[in-house]
Order: C-alpha cells, then structure tokens, then sequence
C-alpha cells in the first residue's frame, strides 16, 4: 500500500511540474498555452533615430499597443545597416514565433519575402512595398503611398512661400521612387508659378547630413529661398543650411519634423512644413486588417492623400507662418488632388516624366 501511494504522490508531482512547465513557456512570449489570445508583432528595421522615415514607422509599434493594449505583444528588431545581415534577421524573427512580421521597402523588403516563402503559416506585412510581383504571396499583404501626390503638397507650399521664385529638392539617393516625389514637387510648384524655378540634386545616400548641407548652401547661393529634404537623415543637412541663411525655409519629410526636431531649436525653426507619409498609420490599419482577418493576402494597396495616408504637417507654426491668402491658396491648389480635377506625375508609372519637368523647372 506504502508503495502504491508512494507512486502515486510521484505522478501527481510530475504532473504539476508539467503544469507549471507549461505555464511558463507561455508567458515568455510562446503563442501556445494560457497566451494564445496574445499576438506576438515583430517590425524589422535597419535602425531608428534618424528622425524621419525609421523613426515614423516605429511609431506604428506605438499606436498597435494603444489600440490593443496586452492583446497584442511588439517587439522592434534593429537589423543593422549591413544587407548581409538581413536575411538571418528575419529567419531569426520567423523561428522566434511571432504572429505577425512587419518589413518593407524596397532596400531590404527581398530579405523579407524570402524568408517569408518558407514560413507560410506567418502573416507578413509589407508596410511600403517596391516590386509588386514579389509581394504576391499568400501570406503577404502589401501597401504603398502616393509619394508623388506627396511632392505635389510640398511643391505648392513652397512656391507660394517663396520670394524669389527659385526653389530647391534635395533627395537621398537617385532612385526612381525619390524621383516619384520630387517630380510631384515640380508639379505642385508649376501649377502655383509657371515660372518657377526647381534646382534639384541627390546626396547619394540617406545619411550624409553634411553633404546634404552642401547641396543646399549651393542652392541658397542660386537664389533658393525654400528647399525640401527628401532624404532621410541626411535632410538635417537642408534644416543646418537653412538656419544659417535667414530668410529661406526648409521643408521636412515623411514625419512632422517640426515635432521631431524639437530638441534642436536652431534647426526646428527652419521647419515650414513637411511633407508627410504616414507609415504609422498603415501599420496600425495593416495589422488591424490582418488580426480582423480582411487583409488581401497576396495583393497590394496603393494609399492616397484621399485615404489620409499622405498629407502636410499643418502644425500650428506652419499655420503661423502662413498668411491667411497663402494658407487659403494650399487649400486651393491641394482640394484638385482631393476632387480628381488633378492628376499628379508618377515616375513610377510612366517612368521619365522626372527628366522632364526637371528640364521645364530648370529653363
């Protein structure tokens, strides 16, 4: 009898550390377990803290939890600057259980979708998405931005502020999706003053603040009075050369970098507007679609100034720094986009169309 209860006390404490084993494994991120209704979330990106595009799409990880609170668990995981890295970044993430990936463009989106091919059962969200047929998996929603209705916002905002009739374009690298944007700028710019002039140039990457500062001072000595940063970090480059030439504006990117730039005075107060693409907002609408079950696996989303998903910082120093004639005529030129009356130029669609209106801004 000893012995029988003897076996039996050692199975009842197998069992219960079983149990405990188990409880254990899920509440250190499993999605098995007393945690299943917990949705694991992983956004890779080469790094944050550069005050524009990274550091908005980061924000995304922000707006899920407020949305979902302890619903949903996110984690950001930094892959580097160097491309051999990325792939490995992204096995790493696929074999750590998370629900939902989150990556994109068209920099490091290839390291994504290749990983993403050999774990079906992951939903992955491509939050600005390049080479369409690439993104055509079952298991990959897709989304994009009219970068191009982007420029034409900030093109508008800057010929009408400017004085001289000179204005200038800084990107990052000469690829056709920087040209997408700056040819919408030549656009919006020509529609407030045919005879604006647009000089515009590329820094070669979208870290070189210094070169980008070059570029600019070179323009400001053409007569540039507003110039647009249409790269990355480096556009800290545009706001430095700004505050150095009293009189001429900047326009900033992807974020309200107004707001970002808050910790340097000197070069927030350079800061008209800026062009804004929200990635934020797309990875909080993507995820929710993808947890409602309604995203479009194996399609892509090309979002609008319509859809909300680009638009201009209207903070209150721009609206201060706008006279009410000037604030009224963006509302004029930016509500055509709205009602269909203009169309904007894409470089992406009729590749070409940037050379073009560079060769009109420049006569």
């Amino acid at each position: 009898m000893k012995k029988v209860l003897s076996l039996l006390l050692v199975l009842v404490l197998a069992l219960s550390l079983v149990a405990c084993d188990n409880k254990s494994g899920s509440t250190s991120g499993t999605t098995d377990g007393g945690d299943s209704d917990v949705t694991k979330i992983a956004l890779l990106l080469p790094y944050i803290g550069d005050q524009s595009y990274f550091d908005v799409t980061y924000q995304g990880l922000s707006l899920l939890k407020e949305k979902y609170g302890d619903a949903v668990e996110v984690k950001l995981i930094e892959m580097g600057t160097d491309a051999a890295g990325w792939e490995t970044a992204n096995r790493q993430a696929a074999e750590a259980g998370y629900d939902i990936i989150i990556s994109g463009n068209f920099e490091y989106e290839a390291a994504m979708l290749a990983v993403a091919k050999d774990y079906p059962d992951i939903k992955y969200l491509n939050f600005d998405y390049s080479d369409a047929e690439a993104n055509s998996l079952p298991n990959v929603y897709a989304v994009s931005y009219a970068c191009n209705e982007l420029g034409y916002l900030t093109g508008v905002v800057a010929a009408i502020k400017s004085k001289s009739g000179v204005i200038g374009a800084v990107g990052g690298m000469d690829l056709n999706g920087i040209r997408q944007f700056i040819a919408g700028y030549f656009q919006g710019a020509m529609a407030v003053n045919p005879d604006i002039k647009v000089l515009s140039s590329f820094v070669g990457d979208f870290s070189d603040a210094n070169k980008a500062k070059e570029i600019s001072l070179n323009m400001i000595a053409q007569g540039a009075d507003v110039i647009w940063g249409v790269a990355g970090g480096a556009g800290n480059g545009v706001f430095a050369a700004a505050a150095e030439n009293p009189g001429v504006w900047a326009i900033g990117v992807d974020t309200d970098q107004y707001v970002t730039m808050a910790g340097q005075p000197e070069l927030q107060a350079t800061i008209l507007t800026s062009g804004m693409k929200n990635c934020d907002k797309a990875i909080l609408a993507g995820v929710t679609a993808i947890m409602e079950g309604t995203a479009p696996y194996g399609t892509q989303e090309f979002l609008t100034y319509k859809d909300g998903a680009v638009g201009l910082a209207e903070n209150d120093y721009y609206k201060a720094n706008m006279t009410e004639e000037e604030l009224a005529l963006v509302e004029e030129y930016t509500s055509k986009i709205l009602t269909g009356e203009v169309s904007v130029v894409d470089e992406l669609v009729t590749p070409g169309v940037y050379e073009e209106l560079l060769a009109e801004v420049s006569d």
